[in-house]
């Protein structure tokens, strides 16, 4: 078994010497790819929208010009600007959508480079972007994608299954940070593997970081961004260990 205790202070070492660039490549992932803004800005967002989509539903005083399609509508219980804010709300989750598979899943990929050739004492924030190129940006995006599909159908199977397999696909993105041009399924394997007889050490792992967030939330949500670069160093090292590319004597890292 690994020490939690180690591997965290490991990654409190790192960030003392490297913090700044760490916080950049975090941040840079977080606004490009779409990334959290804090879970009560968006649900509150969310009821806000639902709310102006509900009062144009029930609104009649918007009307077209053709009187067939007024009848339609009015029949329906809804006008023209009802469809059309949904319309729009589906534009803008398709276009999230793409901008997760074209640019989220590459920048994911690098953000784990960065910290594992950060760990090698070669810490450039180039490293971010160093999967966007044509050797390697589409099988990272085939592999990405299929293991988001996966773990989406077992989310719709059950919640709890699915929650046990997004940390038996955790690894995916440090493998292919590695070994980009591997096979989807091999990748795939290889995490499961890696993961396997972990994974409640792991989901400890990740509430040990709830108090951080918590904290964070007291600032509108802007302070989770500043503990991304502490969780996403810790899980790095965590990879280093259970992936056996760990140099580090393996009698500190026993409970």
């Amino acid at each position: 078994m690994w020490n939690r205790e180690y591997i965290k202070n490991y990654a409190k070492e790192f960030l003392r010497k490297h913090y700044w660039k760490a916080f950049l490549v975090c941040l840079i992932v977080s606004i490009l790819s779409g990334g959290s803004n804090g879970g009560s800005s968006r649900h509150s967002e969310r009821n806000y929208q639902e709310q102006t989509i509900y009062e144009f539903r029930d609104q009649t005083v918007f009307e077209t010009n053709n009187p067939v399609i007024n009848f339609s509508l009015r029949r329906l219980g809804r006008t023209p600007i009802f469809y059309l804010v949904w319309g729009s709300a589906a534009i803008v989750s398709i276009g999230l959508i793409l901008l997760l598979i074209t640019v989220g899943y590459n920048l994911e990929v690098g953000l784990k480079r960065f910290f594992l050739k950060g760990f090698k004492d070669d810490v450039n924030v180039r490293s971010l972007f160093s999967t966007f190129n044509s050797l390697e940006y589409f099988d990272i995006i085939k592999t990405q994608f299929l293991r988001s599909l996966y773990n989406l159908l077992w989310y719709f199977a059950l919640i709890i299954p699915g929650i046990i397999k997004s940390y038996e696909y955790s690894m995916v993105p440090y493998i292919l940070a590695e070994e980009p041009n591997l096979p989807s399924n091999e990748v795939i394997r290889r995490s499961i593997d890696m993961t396997d007889g972990h994974k409640w050490d792991m989901f400890v792992l990740d509430l040990s970081f709830i108090g951080w967030y918590i904290l964070g939330l007291f600032f509108f949500g802007i302070g989770e961004i500043f503990v991304n670069p502490y969780k996403e160093a810790t899980v790095a090292k965590l990879y280093n260990i259970i992936s056996g590319n760990d140099e580090i004597d393996g009698m500190e890292l026993l409970e």
